[in-house]
């Protein structure tokens, strides 16, 4: 029986298929918080990026196109963003950290010591109402990833809410699930932070020198100073 995104997941394999192999690939993988990250090579100016984000993207949804959308790509890292839609789909906490370490088993029989870095699934104000739901399943997958020797937590939420997730609202678009330049500006830094620490214990990842500053440093109109 033919899946949600097949249509999707195809279209994107076949569009960015030129790109299997390519040295020091950095992957994003994940739900539409990537998808609809239409500037992400000009946040990572010095870094060769591929968004494979796809629609709303579970986190079971992305296992099953695992061995389309990132194994034959050959990654030097994998950053993953997944597990809200599940939530927001009826799963429990418990049931989206067995898919991240279903997810985690699949990258390492495929891939092995390949590195990944899981990014912290982020409160919208659309969610507010399972927000602690949120931040018990993301202190259960940062305890799984404690002591992973290729993966780590990438824990863009707290930077994004603030203190007790207090909502910035200045970071979402109308809608208000998904994210406007501000927000991913945010997602941006702490990324690259990540990025700089894999670089760190696994040597040069860049394949550019480059002048230009990250998007993620610009300076936005009314920047409320997010750090």
């Amino acid at each position: 029986m033919p899946s949600w995104f097949d249509d999707e997941v195809a279209a994107l394999a076949h569009r960015t298929r030129a790109r299997q192999g390519e040295d020091k690939l950095i992957l994003f993988y994940g739900s539409s918080t990537f998808t609809l990250w239409s500037d992400i090579e000009a946040h990572f100016p010095a870094h060769n990026v591929l968004n494979h984000g796809f629609g709303g993207a579970t986190l079971g949804d992305c296992l099953e196109y695992f061995d389309r959308l990132v194994t034959p790509f050959r990654p030097s890292a994998i950053v993953l963003y997944a597990g809200d839609n599940d939530l927001d789909n009826g799963a429990s906490p418990e049931a989206v950290i067995a898919l991240l370490k279903g997810f985690l088993a699949r990258k390492r029989a495929c891939l092995g010591a390949v590195p990944l870095g899981y990014v912290s699934i982020k409160v919208s104000r659309q969610r507010l109402h399972f927000m602690h739901t949120i931040g018990y399943t993301n202190k259960l997958a940062e305890r799984l990833l404690a002591d992973a020797e290729d993966a780590a937590f990438v824990d863009f939420t707290r930077r994004l809410t603030g203190r007790g997730y207090h909502l910035w609202q200045d970071y979402f678009t109308h809608d208000p699930l998904h994210m406007n330049p501000a927000g991913y500006r945010v997602l941006g830094k702490t990324i690259d932070e990540y990025i700089g620490r894999l670089e760190a214990d696994y040597g040069p990842l860049s394949v550019r020198a480059t002048a230009a500053a990250p998007k993620w440093a610009a300076p936005l109109e009314g920047d409320n100073g997010a750090s």
